[in-house]
């Protein structure tokens, strides 16, 4: 019961996802940092907490009214649907409750961000846009889950969001570096969810839920993952074309290797390879957040 109790807290915390948006969070700091703003740590610290509050708030009132702002990284077998009980369950009331307190926390933490005048034009643009995003794909009636469009959205918020949010706070004003740094990690994203997809395939289908990857069918969805990273890398190369620096830039074609590997590994799905799910969950998980954590690391460091 211990062990149910301790996975089913995972699963709502959805860790993989809070990594994803901490990271980015770190990486559009660090493109501030290096483009000479000044570390304000508190104001930093303010802009992370709120991220965490709406993210956490966000995956609560998902659990709440089933609606899962996205597939927590865990093995299908504890994957086990909510009974008739289960859903009006003390459990789930702890779950909106939970929600309605870290959205307010999140309130607060905006009025603190306001009253330490932290809340520039840019800023409050996107803590609107990142709050308004995030909950249009929880939000009960809206039908965007498994509409197709709610993988984009998802992206948008984890990889989009937190470094704009943290770079603004920071630098004050746009500069392409953060354009330049951060889009390659937009269809990085959007390849592992579809590797996410593509394991629960099955139970998709069987289900009827129009994810991305039931819409295409898993030949053209597994073409469409090879292209979003390959895609990627285009991205990063072209970004040191376009001024981002080497230094900063280049690290992140260390990741070519587990990437080709993964790219054979899912041509070979289509003339009947084993699926290793193990294996191409990590290898997935590496492609995006190995050069995720260099580019974080050198924008940091150098």
């Amino acid at each position: 019961m211990t062990d149910l109790k301790q996975t089913s807290l995972i699963r709502t915390m959805r860790p993989i996802h809070l990594m994803t948006a901490l990271a980015m969070y770190l990486v559009g700091a660090g493109l501030a940092r290096y483009l000479g703003a000044r570390m304000d740590l508190s104001a930093l610290g303010l802009g992370l907490s709120w991220l965490l509050c709406l993210l956490l708030g966000a995956f609560l009132l998902g659990d709440y009214f089933k609606i899962s702002f996205e597939t927590p990284v865990l093995p299908a077998k504890y994957t086990v649907p909510p009974s008739e009980d289960q859903k009006e369950s003390p459990q789930s009331n702890l779950r909106l409750f939970g929600a309605l307190a870290l959205f307010s926390s999140a309130g607060v933490l905006t009025i603190l961000m306001e009253l330490r005048g932290g809340i520039t034009p840019a800023v409050g643009v996107v803590l609107l846009a990142c709050f308004s995003f995030t909950t249009l794909v929880v939000a009960p009636g809206l039908k965007l889950k498994y509409s197709g469009i709610d993988e984009f959205v998802i992206t948008i918020c984890l990889v989009i969001f937190p470094p704009a949010l943290s770079f603004y706070m920071l630098y004050g004003e746009f500069h392409h570096f953060l354009s330049l740094g951060i889009s390659p990690f937009f269809p990085l994203h959007l390849a592992l969810i579809l590797t996410l997809r593509l394991r629960s395939y099955p139970e998709d289908c069987r289900a009827d839920r129009k994810t991305l990857m039931v819409r295409l069918g898993w030949v053209r969805g597994i073409f469409l993952h090879n292209l979003l990273v390959l895609s990627a890398f285009l991205l990063f190369g072209a970004a040191m074309l376009f001024g981002l620096p080497q230094r900063i830039v280049g690290p992140v074609f260390l990741t070519l290797l587990p990437a080709g590997v993964l790219i054979r590994i899912y041509s070979g799905l289509e003339h009947g390879t084993p699926v290793r799910w193990p294996l191409i969950i990590f290898l997935a998980l590496v492609v995006f957040f190995l050069p995720l954590y260099l580019i974080a690391f050198t924008a940091w460091v150098f």
